[in-house]
């Protein structure tokens, strides 16, 4: 699979074809097709190719444990535990990474028309927003100028709990923001900006993930902050996908999908809002926000292990993962935490192996020497 040259050709395809396909698992796929695809059928057949090794690369480096202000190295918890930590896609390099495309002037006029239908006040969804707007704040004012409050203003009976909360924070928001600019219209203005920022928020965190590469020579991998510029290290995990041990994490693995194009999810998911989250809805956070990314990113040719919000201790989002078969050592790992690595490798009976520059291309290959033979290593130690 050569993925460097698949992106090369991908690239110079004619624009309007290049945005109908996408690169999947390193093949190319028409990207209509995918995005038609709901959970069950884009999982059966990602699993039908799926590498039997994933990895994972490691800075090897020491950070700031924020329960306690402590310094601690996770690489080396990762390898010594055989977990994988899932983060929150909020801290990820790439600033489209997992960002959910709703339209805000698009989520405006829809919500502004689902707030009329809950005061009882008929609107033609072709109006402009402003008008829309403008009958809605007369509604509200005329509420707040009669009762001293806007209790009870919306009179359409709830459909579920969530959306009778919905109206309830809502109301305060108004209230909050009327304090503070008194004028109707900007509290309202200001009431749906806040409840578009959350609830692009609650889209983002409603999973954690964690990502694996497919190869343990990717010199882009390596060079950059993932394996602390070759001072770091790279796990091969094997993958068992009849082991029951580890259902909940096969069946939770997804291929990225690279393409150039972003999908406008606005109607769908401001249809979704105020109800419970389906498995539909969920889909589409997982499909068109943490699965999608550029088309120049496919190099990684990524997979990501995602799993539902479920707790607020962050130590559950440290979660046990396939066996470890084999560790990669960096090419500028210094001598003294290459033997803390090989030592942990030793007393976990896991295979080790250095990675250096192939003097011929430019890609990273296995070591011959082994490292307890290498000068350098040797040498360290006396």
């Amino acid at each position: 699979m050569d993925i460097p040259n698949l992106i090369a050709n991908f690239q110079q395809l004619a624009p309007e074809f290049a945005s109908s396909y996408c690169i999947v698992n390193g093949a190319i796929m028409n990207l209509n097709e995918i995005q038609n695809m709901g959970y069950d059928e884009f999982s059966f057949r990602s699993k039908i190719n799926m590498p039997l090794r994933l990895y994972r690369y490691y800075p090897n480096k020491k950070d700031i444990d924020k329960e306690n202000g402590e310094e601690i190295n996770y690489s080396i918890q990762a390898l010594e535990h055989n977990t994988v930590f899932l983060q929150s896609p909020t801290a990820f390099d790439d600033v489209y990474d997992s960002d959910i495309n709703i339209d805000y002037p698009a989520y405006e006029h829809l919500r502004l028309i689902e707030y009329c239908k809950r005061c009882g006040i008929e609107v033609n969804s072709d109006q402009p927003s402003q008008a829309i707007g403008d009958a809605l704040v007369k509604a509200l004012w005329e509420h707040y100028i009669a009762n001293g409050n806007l209790n009870n203003v919306f009179t359409k009976t709830p459909d579920s709990e969530i959306e009778q909360l919905t109206n309830q924070i809502f109301e305060q928001k108004i209230l909050i923001e009327l304090c503070n600019t008194h004028d109707f219209g900007l509290a309202l203005s200001k009431a749906l900006q806040g409840e578009y920022s959350d609830y692009i928020s609650q889209l983002k965190n409603t999973f954690r993930t964690v990502c694996f590469a497919t190869t343990p020579y990717s010199q882009l991998m390596w060079g950059g902050a993932y394996a602390n510029f070759h001072n770091g290290f790279c796990v091969e995990y094997t993958v068992l996908p009849n082991d029951e041990t580890y259902k909940e994490v096969y069946y939770n693995l997804f291929p990225m999908i690279y393409c150039k194009v972003r999908p406008n999810m606005t109607l769908r998911l401001v249809a979704a809002k105020d109800k419970g989250m389906t498995k539909e809805t969920l889909w589409d956070i997982y499909s068109h926000g943490v699965l999608r990314k550029s088309i120049d990113w496919a190099f990684q040719n990524e997979w990501r292990l995602l799993l539902p919000l479920r707790s607020k201790n962050v130590a559950d989002y440290n979660v046990k993962f396939f066996p470890i078969s084999k560790v990669y050592l960096g090419n500028r790992m210094v001598p003294e935490e290459r033997r803390k690595i090989i030592d942990i490798c030793h007393s976990k009976n896991i295979p080790y192996i250095g990675v250096k520059r192939s003097p011929s291309v430019f890609e990273m290959q296995d070591c011959e020497i082994r490292c307890e033979d290498c000068p350098q290593y040797v040498n360290s130690k006396k």
